[in-house]
This record gives structure tokens, sequence and C-alpha cells, in this order.
């Protein structure tokens, strides 16, 4: 009786109260113990690798970060053989390109910001970054189990260079920024774009981490998708 008064308990504070999953019990749910082989492209401070180190067993990470400054940091702050960081960009083609550094590192891209945080406009550099699509990189159908992309408006060139992983079914969890309004010149909202082309490779939507709203309408959130195989 007192197990199901709790699992009734449990289940109305999730349905009255809980508006964003659980990031680590989302995954713990997925993987258990599994050493996992991770991609984290546009890691900026290693946060997210901070995350799973915290909280998983990692066989390998590769970490791809266009800012000279923020790849040292990632180096130093874990220093392990098991991360793999590469100081470039990554999109749906090999080449260069201008890269735009804000003073608030989180928002660099290769897009220049439009008008809708003002305050985060402050451009610190522009400078030339060597870009690479996925499949170039990973063509040895190295099985990932999570793959993050988190590029400030390149998220759906992203998805495009890496068609023949996501073909093959290579990557088990994607974890992707999806925005409903854009934040870059150039750039189109990619909710609905990346939603269609990643449901053509039969991966589903599973989860929201994170959510940001301005004047009370969704700019972008975290997403996490699955491989139904």
């Amino acid at each position: 009786m007192l197990l199901k008064y709790y699992q009734k308990l449990d289940d109305a504070i999730s349905y009255l109260f809980s508006s964003t999953a659980n990031e680590k019990k989302l995954l713990k749910k997925i993987f258990n113990n599994k050493q996992l082989i991770v991609i984290d492209i546009g890691a900026n401070q290693g946060n997210f690798i901070g995350f799973l180190k915290n909280n998983f067993i990692l066989k390998k990470i590769y970490v791809f970060e266009p800012i000279k400054e923020l790849s040292e940091k990632i180096k130093l702050r874990f220093k392990s053989n098991k991360i793999i960081i590469s100081n470039l960009a990554i999109s749906n083609k090999k080449g260069q390109k201008k890269f735009y550094q804000y003073s608030v590192t989180s928002t660099s891209g290769l897009y220049k910001q439009n008008n809708t945080f003002k305050s985060l406009k402050e451009l610190d550099e522009v400078f030339n970054v060597q870009i690479n699509k996925f499949d170039n990189l990973f063509n040895k159908n190295l099985k990932i189990d999570i793959c993050k992309i988190d590029v400030q408006g390149e998220d759906y060139k992203v998805l495009l260079g890496m068609k023949q992983n996501l073909k093959k079914g290579n990557i088990k969890i994607l974890k992707i920024e999806l925005s409903l309004k854009t934040l870059y010149n150039g750039v189109s909202p990619n909710f609905y774009e990346i939603l269609n082309y990643l449901r053509f490779y039969n991966y589903t939507l599973i989860s929201v981490t994170k959510i940001k709203y301005k004047n009370n309408e969704i700019i972008f959130m975290d997403a996490y998708f699955k491989i139904q195989k």
C-alpha cells in the first residue's frame, strides 16, 4: 500500500511540476553503466564533458572547439588521454570560414548575431577557421553513443554533413540545439527542418532538457533524439 502511495505521489509531482527532463536520469536509463564513446561538437568551456565525466564511464571523447583558448582550457581542465581535441568547426563541407567570437563565448559561431539579444553582441574577434564535415572525419563505422551538437546556427548543416553515419545508425543518441527564432543573420529557425530530417533517418525526439524564452516565446531548446531500430 505504501509503495503504491509513493508511486502515485511521484506521478503527481511529475505531472504537475516537471517542465524539463533530468538529463542524468535520462541517459542512465539508456546507457546504465556502459562505457561511452562521445562526440562534442561546439564544446565551448567543456561543461557537457564535465557533466558526463562526473556521472558516466567514458571510453573516448572527441571534442571540436574552434576557439583556440577554449580548446586549450578543455585540455588543461581534463588532462586525459581519453579526450581528443580538435581546434576546428564542423559543417557540411571542407574548407574555411569566418568565425565570430563574442565576449560571451557560448554565442560565438560562423554567423553574426542579429538584435535578438543586444546585450550579448560585444564582438571580440573575427578570424578564419578550418571547417570539415562529420562524415569525412568519422568514416570507419565507429559506433557512437552520444553526439552533442551546439554550433549557433550551423546545427542543420552539421547534420547534413553526417548523412552517412545517420544512414548507418552509427549514432545512438543525438543532443542538438533546436531554434524557433533565429539569433543570427542569414540563418533560419531550424526546429521543423531538423525534426523532419532526423525522422527520415529514423531518429525520434525523446526529450527536451533546456528551454530559453524571450517575451514568453520559445527561442531555442536542447533536445535529445534516439535512433529507432
